[in-house]
C-alpha cells in the first residue's frame, strides 16, 4: 500500500472514530424520547414497518384505542356490521326491539372467538321472545379504560336500553388510557421523518440546541404502574354514571378467570398471569360488593365444574359459553332489567 493510500485510509479511520465518539456523546445527552432513530446511520427509518396491532387479526390503527378491525375485515369474516361493531339480532322486526350494548375484551369478541357467550345470549333472548339487537363492541386485548373510551366515542350511537360489560381479565396487563401499543407507536414515529440518515443523534441534539427557545415537542411517557383494583372500579363507575345520565341500564360482570375463584386447573405457560389474578381479584371482588347495584361478581361461576374449563388464563372452552350466557340472562331477569 503506497503512502498516499495509507494516508487516506488513516484519515478515514480517524474521521470514523471521531464520528463514533461524537455520536456516542450526543446519544447520551439526548432525552430518552429521542433515542429511537439508530446510531451513526438511521437505518430504522428505512426498514421500520408499523404493524396495525400487537395481536393477529387486527388491521386498523385506532388513534384513541390503539388497535381495531376495519369494517371490511369484519364483513369478510361474515359478520353484520354497524358503526364498526358486530351486530346480532333476535329478529328483523324493529317494532319494540331493544338495543343491548356489550363491551369487554377478547372473551366477548366474536371476531376473536366465534363461539363467545354473546352468540348464546342472543339465542336465549330469542327463545324467551325478547326482541333485541346486540351491538358487540368487545375487542381483544382491551382493558376497562379502552372500554370506557369506546363507550364515550361509539357506544352512544347504539342508543342502548342496556349496557353489559364483561371484563377484568386484561387489567393485569396495562392500566392506562393510553395503551402500550400507542405508546410504542408514538415512540417509534416521533421525529422519525425529520431525522437525517447520517449521525441522527448528533444532528437531533444540534437541532434541539439551536431551537432551544422554541417549545420542545416531547412524548409523555406512559408510566407502567403496579395493577390495582381501583382502575377497573373507577371505569365501571364512570360507565355506570354515563348510563344514569343517558337513562339506560348498566351492569358490569367481573368475569371468571383462572385463579380468580375456587376452581383450579393447570394450564401451562400462564403461571404469571394466574398468580396476578390471585393477587388482584380479591380487591376486584370487594369493589363489586361495594357497588352491588350495578356490579356482579362472576368469579365463582365455574367453582363446581368438573373437567377442563379454561383454554388459557381466561378464555374458556366452547362447552361453557352457554353457562356464561344463561347466568348473565338470569342475573338480568332477577334485577328485572329483562323479562322472564
Amino acid at each position: 500500500m503506497n503512502t498516499k493510500l495509507k494516508l487516506i485510509v488513516g484519515n478515514l479511520v480517524i474521521c470514523l472514530l471521531l464520528m463514533f465518539i461524537l455520536e456516542a456523546i450526543c446519544y447520551v445527552l439526548l432525552p430518552t424520547q429521542y433515542r429511537n432513530t439508530g446510531f451513526l446511520i438511521n437505518i430504522k427509518s428505512l426498514f421500520t414497518k408499523v404493524e396495525a396491532s400487537p395481536k393477529n387479526g387486527f388491521d386498523e390503527v385506532d388513534p384513541l384505542l390503539g388497535w381495531a378491525r376495519t369494517d371490511e375485515r369484519l364483513k369478510a369474516m361474515g359478520f353484520k356490521v354497524e358503526n364498526s361493531n358486530i351486530v346480532l339480532s333476535t329478529t328483523d322486526d324493529t317494532a319494540g326491539r331493544i338495543n343491548i350494548l356489550i363491551t369487554g375484551g377478547s372473551t366477548s369478541d366474536l371476531a376473536t372467538e366465534a363461539h363467545n357467550w354473546p352468540v348464546d345470549f342472543c339465542k336465549i333472548l330469542k327463545q324467551h321472545g325478547i326482541k333485541a339487537k346486540l351491538f358487540c363492541e368487545g375487542n381483544g386485548g382491551y382493558n376497562s379504560g379502552q372500554e370506557l373510551l369506546k363507550l364515550i366515542r361509539d357506544g352512544q350511537q347504539a342508543r342502548p336500553l342496556l349496557h353489559i360489560s364483561y371484563s377484568g381479565a386484561n387489567e393485569i396487563f396495562n392500566q392506562s388510557y393510553v395503551s402500550a401499543y400507542e405508546d410504542n407507536f408514538y415512540k417509534a414515529e416521533l421525529g422519525k421523518g425529520n431525522t437525517p440518515l447520517l449521525l441522527p443523534n448528533t444532528i437531533t441534539l444540534l437541532h434541539n440546541l439551536l431551537k432551544q427557545n422554541e417549545p420542545a415537542v416531547v412524548l409523555r411517557i406512559n408510566e407502567t404502574t403496579k395493577p390495582e383494583a381501583n382502575f377497573w372500579e373507577t371505569n365501571m363507575r364512570l360507565m355506570h354514571g354515563i348510563s344514569v345520565e343517558y337513562n339506560y341500564h348498566f351492569i358490569g360482570f367481573l368475569q371468571p378467570v383462572l385463579g380468580g375463584g375456587k376452581y383450579q386447573e393447570e394450564v401451562k405457560g400462564h403461571d404469571s398471569s394466574v398468580a396476578q389474578y390471585r393477587q388482584l381479584f380479591p380487591a376486584f371482588k370487594q369493589a363489586a360488593a361495594r357497588h352491588s347495584d350495578f356490579l356482579i361478581d362472576f368469579t365463582s361461576l365455574f367453582d363446581s365444574c368438573q373437567g377442563r374449563v379454561f383454554k388459557d388464563n381466561c378464555h374458556i372452552e366452547d362447552a361453557y359459553q352457554p353457562l356464561v350466557a344463561q347466568s348473565i340472562y338470569e342475573a338480568l331477569v332477577e334485577r328485572r332489567i329483562l323479562p322472564n
